[in-house]
């Protein structure tokens, strides 16, 4: 068969698979933000089914549950909301084909029908690196983050922010300053590093609003505890 046949074969076949929807499959695990949102009743619908999720945990990561990733949106669904038409409210959280990993965390939104905000990130050890940190602000409010000698910034929204000390293990200085006035510290700490072990922090409004301080929620993972 000549070369321009065969890339002729090959260009046809991708217009086939293109135009009758692509699907792939992944396996999705979820945090969700805090025991409340744990504790409600929520399942995922991929392509072809709809799974409720049993093992939901604001400190660690759920089981991974397979799904088949088609042309819409991996949904969350919240079982315990109807749409005016008696179906359950859905979320749509989108797992583009660079995710390696797919880690879905789960956080409340009172201005979503279904009160949920889902956020896809890659969670595979090539894009979170182990002995890294990596942080999300979830105060809408945009911040800094001084790590030992880095000093970042930490804006609100779905942006990931992954600090990634080198060296051995040692105690580092972790500091979180309003982005507008930096001698204004909200949270001020000395952390362990250790280059076996990554961190996933959440950085929430603080319960004092006359400090308006941050609380902090760490999902921390080490390479050295089998699963």
């Amino acid at each position: 068969m000549s070369h321009s046949i065969t890339s002729l074969l090959c260009v046809a076949t991708l217009a086939i698979l293109c135009s009758s929807g692509i699907v792939r499959a992944a396996s999705v695990r979820f945090v969700p933000f805090n025991e409340e949102v744990a504790a409600l009743k929520i399942a995922v619908k991929d392509a072809k089914k709809t799974t409720t999720l049993k093992d939901l945990n604001p400190l660690k990561r759920s089981t991974a549950y397979p799904c088949t990733i088609g042309e819409t949106p991996l949904q969350l669904v919240a079982l315990d909301r109807k749409t005016a038409d008696g179906k359950p409210e859905s979320v749509g959280s989108a797992l583009t084909p660079d995710i390696q990993s797919p880690l879905v965390l789960i956080l409340p939104d009172s201005h979503h029908p279904s009160g949920l905000r889902a956020i896809a990130i890659d969670d595979s050890k090539a894009a979170f690196f182990w002995g890294s940190t990596r942080f999300l602000n979830t105060t809408g409010n945009p911040l800094l983050i001084r790590y030992g000698t880095d000093l970042k910034p930490l804006p609100e929204g779905d942006k990931l922010v992954d600090i990634n000390p080198d060296g051995p293990a040692r105690r580092i200085g972790v500091q979180i300053l309003m982005e507008k006035d930096p001698d204004k510290i909200l949270y001020s700490a000395v952390w362990e590093h250790d280059p076996q072990v990554r961190k996933l922090i959440l950085v929430l409004p603080g319960t004092n609003p006359q400090t308006k301080a941050v609380d902090l929620k760490v999902i921390p993972e080490d390479q050295r505890i089998k699963k």
